[in-house]
């Protein structure tokens, strides 16, 4: 008598078995776990941002005194000689030969840090929670994304700037300082820190200069409409602190062991401010991207994800 199969049983289960790696479970499960919802971001996450994770932590205690290092001579020169003032231009060509190194060290490592503040966009924009790697000291990624924040720059400043030209222009400026003023003055910088963000988000996302281009800009706004307020309202905030401290720093600075402090606190809260400035813009486009949909994969140069993986960096 032949014996019964069970009921259970399949020939073709086989066919049907796949065998999958216990680290791509790990990674779906990473991805899904540290995903951010597609909701416009608040405040206060983006201000815990840079203190949630290893690469921020180490951004922000690592690179100010290297930053202060390279920057507290140039500062020093410019307070002591006045070079628009003073014009001692004698003295100033005589220390050139010291400064120019200092000044390609401190371009070099700048450029890294917008490199980095890229990769918070970039992985914002993914919707990752968990800080990117920092990236590889690549001369030629830095020189890119030195490239990328000079067009955007450009571009911001051709938008912004004719208008408040023309504003001024017609102005007695001795009796144009009032509430009125402010505010033309006020809608002008949101325009032009509003305009180059969001064109410096182009450029970095689409992975190439030619994305950030007026119409691209001025449609990626018009589609977000007023969710794009509050990034630009942080993002002028922080760059009215950046010149607020420069200015600071280079006049209204008494003694030198107060400059060393005030110096390395710039430095400190401009490499924060630059943080929570990407990673909220980052998360605006992630919660509007059906509306802008610019992209489908990470771009090539901020390749690689921690996901999942805290206070490490790799």
């Amino acid at each position: 008598m032949p014996r019964h199969k069970q009921s259970w049983y399949d020939a073709d289960a086989a066919d049907a078995i796949q065998v999958v790696r216990r680290s791509s479970l790990d990674e779906a499960y990473s991805l899904q776990r540290w995903r951010h919802s597609r909701e416009a971001p608040t405040l206060l996450e983006c201000l815990a941002y840079p203190l949630s994770d290893g690469p921020g932590l180490g951004l922000l205690f690592l690179f100010p005194p290297v930053l202060w290092f390279l920057s507290l001579p140039v500062y020093d020169f410019i307070a002591v000689l006045q070079p628009l003032t003073k014009k001692d231009w004698a003295l100033g060509l005589m220390v050139v030969p010291v400064f120019i190194p200092m000044l390609v060290s401190f371009t070099a490592v700048v450029g890294y840090m917008m490199l980095f503040l890229g990769h918070v966009l970039v992985a914002s924009a993914m919707g990752e929670n968990d800080h990117p790697r920092w990236p590889e000291w690549a001369p030629e990624d830095i020189a890119e994304g030195i490239g990328r924040w000079i067009w955007a720059l450009l571009l911001g400043a051709a938008v912004a700037g004719p208008p408040a030209y023309a504003y001024c222009r017609g102005l007695d400026l001795d009796a144009a300082v009032n509430w009125r003023t402010g505010v033309v003055v006020g809608v002008l910088i949101l325009l032009g820190i509003g305009f180059t963000q969001m064109a410096l988000a182009a450029a970095l996302m689409h992975d190439t200069i030619l994305a950030a281009n007026p119409v691209t800009v001025t449609v990626a706004i018009r589609r977000i409409g007023w969710g794009y307020l509050l990034p630009t309202v942080v993002a002028s905030i922080v760059m009215a602190g950046m010149a607020l401290g420069v200015y600071v720093l280079i006049y209204h600075v008494p003694r030198m062991w107060i400059e060393a402090v005030a110096l390395w606190s710039f430095w400190f809260l401009s490499l924060y401010g630059g943080m929570v400035v990407f990673r909220m813009l980052g998360l605006t486009y992630h919660a509007y991207a059906m509306d802008l949909f610019w992209f489908r994969r990470r771009p090539k140069w901020a390749t690689g994800t921690r996901a999942g993986r805290i206070y490490a960096n790799s």
